[in-house]
């Protein structure tokens, strides 16, 4: 099958959190794995991925180098929506609500 993306995709293993969209601020958080991500979304390994269509906000932690000056890590915050499934996880597809901030070590767990 041809691949038709039209954004760049990196296959990048970075430590997920995943809670479903609802009315309340208060969500069970479900930590994941990615498996890739681009700057239209992101495939999350899990063995029970959500229902498609689910609205989700997935918070991501990003080490990098060049993230020293902001204590070693940041989060990128993003919500979207369930794509699609298979058996080893589930497509994220983002909408234009996120952003990266610093995260200090006492904010890790």
């Amino acid at each position: 099958m041809a691949d038709n993306r039209s954004v760049e995709r990196f296959d990048l293993g970075l430590e997920a959190f995943v809670s479903v969209s609802n009315d309340s601020d208060k969500s069970d958080s479900l930590a994941m794995q990615t498996r890739d991500i681009s700057s239209n979304g992101v495939y999350l390994l899990t063995e029970t991925p959500l229902p498609v269509g689910t609205k989700v906000k997935v918070d991501m932690i990003l080490s990098l180098d060049e993230l020293k000056k902001l204590g070693g890590k940041a989060l990128i915050k993003t919500s979207g929506e369930v794509l699609r499934t298979e058996s080893d996880g589930m497509a994220i597809c983002f909408d234009r609500n996120s952003r990266i901030v610093p995260l200090s070590s006492k904010q890790v767990t």
